[in-house]
């Protein structure tokens, strides 16, 4: 992994309205960079993504000793992002009790395990509806532009 280990200008180390985006590979740095593109002080933990474009620390988003290295906080906001949904809630809990944070939002793959990570007290979003809802909404947006064409 090669990402860039050094902060952006002005960023403190102790998360102070910061974003971390715990793993996630393609998809969390995405989230990253559109975080970044927003104007949010933003770093990224994973283990294999190549992106060097964007702060961050290479590593195992479920070793503490890697998420203290990020400069993870009470004031920071977290998007847990691995691709599986059990490592995601183990992450988020060692997020929230390790390192006080408050908010936490995890990514969930399997629809069936939103209201548990919910239940957790985490903001789960369903990686699975969210797609499945926006192509729906692209073909019905296709489908009303043939008509009025038509």
């Amino acid at each position: 992994m090669r990402l860039r280990q050094e902060r952006l200008d002005g960023d403190s180390r102790d998360g102070a309205g910061e974003y971390v985006v715990l793993g996630g590979g393609r998809l969390g740095a995405s989230i990253a960079r559109r975080l970044r593109a927003a104007g949010h002080a933003v770093t990224l933990v994973d283990e294999r993504q190549d992106a060097t474009d964007l702060p961050g620390v290479c590593g195992d988003p479920s070793d503490r000793r890697v998420l203290a290295r990020a400069g993870l906080s009470e004031r920071s906001t977290v998007v847990v992002a691995t691709r599986r949904d059990r490592r995601n809630l183990l992450v988020a809990q060692l997020v929230r009790t390790r390192f006080a944070v408050r908010e936490v939002l995890v990514l969930v793959n399997t629809p069936d395990r939103r209201d548990l990570v919910a239940e957790t007290g985490h903001e789960p979003v369903c990686v699975t509806s969210v797609v499945s809802e926006a192509v729906t909404e692209r073909l019905d947006g296709l489908s009303t532009d043939r008509e009025r064409a038509g």
